[in-house]
């Protein structure tokens, strides 16, 4: 029987109660039944009240007798299940099937199937699997801080060290019945850390492995930088998500390598998490990225990567593994798996590089791309080579040395005060200069904020979040318009203001240009681009000639489009006269 066999059994009960509540309540009949042997008390046996005949009300009796000396037992009772709403005959049938020892699935399965009304988040057996791998085979132990469920510890032998928020009695189970060796503790280690050395209590204790999958994005409110005594946290200031905060905790207490399960995002963001990602590089911690493929996880979409450190490193480098690559992944249903798990991990122990796959990557390059470690800028496909190559036929010049770049910022409609235009990508015009457009809004107390977000003629802007790479340039607009979020305001510098940015503009738009942005984007549920990235795009710098010669071509565009509409404003009127 399958975790979903068995949920859809629990089911078909049709009662109030949770089927979350109904499996724990047979995991607790098997758990009980394989104690029982150590039970002093016959009367407390599960033989013994199962052959009394099954009653709900005198059930409460024997459990809350057990309590009193097994933890199981006294976590169960505060489960908040509600025994009382269970009849007879499903309590006997719940009985019947922990005594007939039926095949049911392992613990953390059930209840990971369960996820979105149980947890919102667990890791897929997959990744588990995966993680234990890729640590060293000679750890004696391992710690796992923070993460939601324990499934790790069907995958290795070794005495796993664990604190978060995972349900305790969930972990208990697992220890109980299937006999996996977890040292648990029901706390948040960024408030309230376990693993302290005894002769020295302001110091955390040293761990050689430590595997962990951390809840992402999750806020925090900073509490912990103010009462830690264990000097952790040099880089998580802002009251944001605690991800960097976790990682800093992590490396506190690792004295050998942590593998570390991330967002995606963490690859690339800027503020905080560059700064801690150019840490890693410049103290030689970083060992590898492997990123994995969308959709392996339960309740989820998150895309994420493996993040490996490690202290005793044996040179600089760095490993860069995609295994969103096709060689990796097959379909099962809507959800993606791993295929060849093992492939995977001697392509790591033995760093092997293999064409648009895996790749060694020096920290001079990682440098020179901000500290970025997003697969995509160090494992490319061979169409964008091809790009690269034919950029390498002009002279480059970086944009933030010709340009200021910025994403626009959020104005609220104030419903009184100066009326001005917010435009978005669907309001760019396709050819030509952007005039008045877009949707109006009524900006009052942020007056003073619009004469610093307010556009400019000739500024050029480009789409960065949600839909990438369309291209408007700003013509002499009469009315103020500012951009949304989702755009980056290109204002150049010097002197041929309107020239260089009819040029710029004709460049991104270009084939070329629109292949070179698309190297850029991060993310798959939100795809974005970095402000960083933007501002340290490359683009050609050409001759005088050259540029008149795009200039004519940026004029004969709108000419184009202008016969186009021509045309079908003559079409539409053949319809409209049929």
């Amino acid at each position: 029987m399958n975790e979903k066999q068995f949920i859809s059994l629990l089911r078909d009960f049709n009662i109030k109660l949770k089927v979350e509540h109904l499996a724990k309540i047979v995991y607790l009949l098997i758990a009980w039944k394989k104690i029982s042997a150590d039970i002093d008390q016959k009367e407390l046996t599960f033989r013994y009240v199962y052959n009394q005949g099954v009653d709900v009300k005198n059930l409460q009796s024997p459990i809350q007798a057990l309590a009193k000396s097994n933890n199981l037992f006294e976590l169960f009772l505060h489960q908040n299940i509600r025994l009382d709403t269970i009849t007879n005959d499903v309590l006997d049938k719940l009985f019947s099937i922990a005594d007939e020892e039926l095949v049911v699935p392992k613990v953390f399965d059930v209840f990971s199937s369960l996820a979105e009304e149980y947890t919102g988040f667990s890791i897929a057996n997959q990744i588990a699997d995966l993680g234990i791998r890729l640590l060293d085979g000679e750890c004696s132990e391992i710690y796992s801080p923070f993460s939601h469920g324990y499934n790790i510890a069907y995958y290795t032998d070794k005495k796993i060290f664990a604190e978060s928020f995972a349900d305790e009695f969930v972990i208990e189970l697992m220890k109980t019945i299937e006999d996996v060796s977890i040292d648990f503790t029901f706390t948040d280690p960024l408030t309230h850390p376990t693993y302290i050395k005894v002769d020295s209590p302001d110091s955390l204790m040293q761990f050689k492995c430590i595997l962990s999958f951390p809840p992402m994005g999750v806020p925090t409110n900073n509490e912990f930088l103010r009462t830690d005594k264990y000097n952790r946290f040099k880089f998580h200031k802002v009251k944001s998500n605690s991800d960097i905060a976790q990682f800093e905790h992590i490396l506190s207490q690792m004295s050998g390598k942590a593998v570390v399960l991330m967002p995606v995002g963490f690859t690339y963001r800027g503020s905080q998490d560059e700064e801690f990602r150019k840490y890693l590089l410049d103290n030689n911690l970083l060992e590898a990225i492997i990123q994995l493929p969308p959709n392996l996880h339960n309740a989820t979409s998150i895309e994420t990567t493996f993040v490996i450190v490690n202290k005793q490193k044996k040179d600089n480098n760095v490993y860069f593994l995609n295994l969103k690559h096709e060689s990796f992944v097959q379909r099962e249903g809507r959800r993606l798996t791993l295929k060849d798990i093992h492939r995977i991990v001697s392509l790591y122990e033995k760093k092997e590089e293999l064409e648009n796959i895996s790749r060694i990557v020096s920290p001079d390059e990682l440098c020179r791309n901000n500290y970025s470690f997003a697969i995509d800028r160090y494992i490319i496909s061979n169409e964008i080579e091809a790009i690269h190559n034919k950029l390498t036929n002009f002279e480059l010049v970086t944009l933030e040395n010709i340009a200021e770049i910025r994403r626009s910022q959020l104005f609220k409609d104030e419903g009184e005060g100066k009326e001005v235009y917010e435009v978005s990508p669907s309001d760019f015009s396709k050819a030509g200069f952007l005039f008045e457009c877009g949707k109006i809004k009524q900006i009052g107390s942020q007056y003073k904020r619009l004469q610093t977000y307010k556009l400019e003629p000739y500024d050029v802007l480009l789409s960065t979040k949600g839909t990438i790479g369309k291209v408007a340039i700003v013509g002499d607009a009469s009315e103020t318009m500012i951009a949304s979020q989702a755009v980056q305001v290109i204002r150049l510098k010097g002197n041929n203001k309107k020239q260089k940015a009819i040029v710029l503009y004709m460049f991104l738009k270009s084939i070329l240009g629109q292949a070179l942005l698309s190297t850029l984007v991060s993310g798959v549920a939100m795809p974005q681009i970095a402000t960083i990235e933007i501002k340290k795009l490359k683009v050609p710098m050409l001759t005088d000639e050259e540029d008149k010669q795009i200039i004519a071509n940026f004029h004969n565009e709108i000419k184009m489009f202008k016969d186009i509409e021509e045309i079908t404003q003559k079409i539409n009127t053949i319809h409209n006269n049929f």
